[in-house]
């Protein structure tokens, strides 16, 4: 009609760049917020609740990459082995970041790249600036992603179903539900839907592996973690589930729903006060009962909450020192029961900081150096306890241990030095007799007899050398 402006739905030439290459079996899986960026085609079955790998996860493909009109750019199969990366660290392109983590281990599949998720404006060798790229991919395998800081293998999590968001994600102290099932050795031991607050997990017979792997989860999340003994059940195991001491289990957690608390930086002075006061109750209680974990959490939490915290005066903010001195001093004491002296050592050094003489900071670094074979700094630590407190039983006790294993330390010392010194007096020995064989020794060669001298050696076969005059 006329005088009639037709307004159209056209996708801008450049979103639309995918649309000739794909197919009815293609799936948009582009980053939320952006369409027609990525696509993938499964080839073959696609088993939803198969093991797929995530962030953090080792991942080894075998792919053929392609232009539009078919032309090959690279291939993984004529190398001797497939092409590994870290998957979401940002190596490789993000269509491959994003693509690679929806297959399952030994999948098939077809990634079709816009160039926003390629090598975009200015193109890569054989491929050419802003042109779409196709993939054919086979995820060979992967490798879990490692969730310990030092990477010893002993926490491992398996993304089975990605969560909403990996950019949010649950805090110390979010109320959280979660749907958890317990395998060992491949029998199920635990199978239960819990709410609790996430730190205090404990108390619900939530291993501690599962905790910290929940820090990284994001809503909707389902993963496979392995849990080493440190992050299952300990040196104890569990009577109620029947786990042995030292065993590794694996867990199917989902992450169902959860609700961050707040932040110490969103709270006021007084707020951070009120929270950590009632963090030293919890951790108070965790302690009486044993749970030193869970206690220690309970006073990290005063740290965070207070450290930093400088705009208190008066009987404020002397509480907030005795809050923090305390947090200190009971973490070490934790740590000392956990058997880590090396991070006990560390806290009682900031218990110090904060209160220079404080004879219970000093006691307990003093156990944390004998913890690590520090004689003589524990000596020096229950010495100082004494200059303090000059009746303190427990410390003269601990002196004269760090005495006797000082002496015991000498003694191991002196045996050391003696069996060197010896082996060295051998080897000397054996140098000196060394060089007295390379010596002229008159019997090797008879006419060292008659050099400088007018004498000759003769030899009678039946006694021994007698020397005689020669003739002039």
């Amino acid at each position: 009609m006329e005088g009639t402006t037709m307004v159209t739905d056209e996708v801008p030439v450049e979103q639309d760049l995918l649309a000739p290459l794909i197919n009815d079996r293609c799936v948009d899986i582009s980053k939320e917020g952006d369409t027609g960026k990525l696509y993938i085609e499964f080839l073959g079955e696609n088993d939803p609740t198969a093991e797929r790998p995530g962030d953090g996860c080792e991942v080894f493909v075998h792919y053929i990459g392609t232009l539009p009109d078919g032309t090959e750019f690279d291939r993984s199969d004529k190398k001797a082995k497939p092409f590994n990366f870290m998957l979401g660290e940002g190596s490789v392109i993000k269509g491959w970041d994003l693509g690679i983590a929806k297959l399952s281990k030994g999948q098939r599949a077809k990634l079709y790249i816009h160039p926003d998720y390629g090598y975009g404006v200015k193109g890569s060798g054989k491929i050419p600036a802003n042109s779409p790229l196709i993939f054919e991919v086979t995820l060979v395998d992967f490798k879990p992603e490692d969730l310990t800081s030092s990477k010893s293998g002993a926490l491992l999590r398996s993304r089975i179903q990605l969560g909403k968001s990996k950019f949010l994600n649950p805090n110390e102290g979010s109320s959280l539900t979660v749907s958890l099932i317990g395998e060992y050795q491949g029998s199920k031991f635990d199978e239960r839907t819990v709410s609790f607050v996430l730190g205090e997990g404990g108390e619900h017979n939530i291993p501690y592996g599962v905790e910290k792997a929940l820090f990284k989860f994001s809503e909707g999340e389902i993963s496979r973690l392995t849990l080493g003994p440190k992050y299952a059940f300990g040196s104890k195991g569990s009577a109620e589930f029947n786990i042995p001491p030292d065993s590794t289990v694996q867990y199917i957690v989902e992450l169902k729903t959860f609700e961050r608390t707040r932040e110490a930086w969103q709270m006021d002075p007084p707020e951070k006060l009120e929270m950590a006061v009632k963090a030293k109750a919890k951790g108070t209680v965790f302690f009486t009962n044993e749970k030193f974990n869970l206690a220690t959490r309970q006073y990290k939490n005063i740290v965070n909450f207070l450290k930093t915290e400088a705009s208190l005066e008066g009987d404020e903010e002397e509480l907030r020192k005795s809050l923090l001195l305390a947090a200190y001093l009971n973490q070490a004491l934790c740590h000392l029961k956990l058997n880590e002296p090396v991070v006990a050592k560390r806290n009682a050094d900031e218990a110090i900081e904060l209160s220079p003489n404080n004879p219970k900071a000093f006691y307990r670094r003093g156990l944390a150096n004998l913890g690590i074979k520090e004689a003589y700094d524990a000596k020096d630590d229950f010495q100082k306890v004494l200059q303090i407190e000059p009746d303190n039983k427990a410390a003269k006790q601990q002196l004269a241990v760090c005495d006797k294993l000082i002496k015991q330390h000498k003694e191991r010392e002196k045996q050391v030095y003696s069996k060197m010194f010896e082996k060295f007096a051998k080897l000397d020995t054996a140098k000196e007799q060394a060089e007295l064989r390379k010596q002229p020794n008159g019997l090797d060669n008879l006419d060292e007899w008659s050099k400088g001298s007018g004498e000759k050696m003769e030899v009678d076969e039946n006694s021994a050398p007698a020397p005689v005059k020669t003739d002039d």
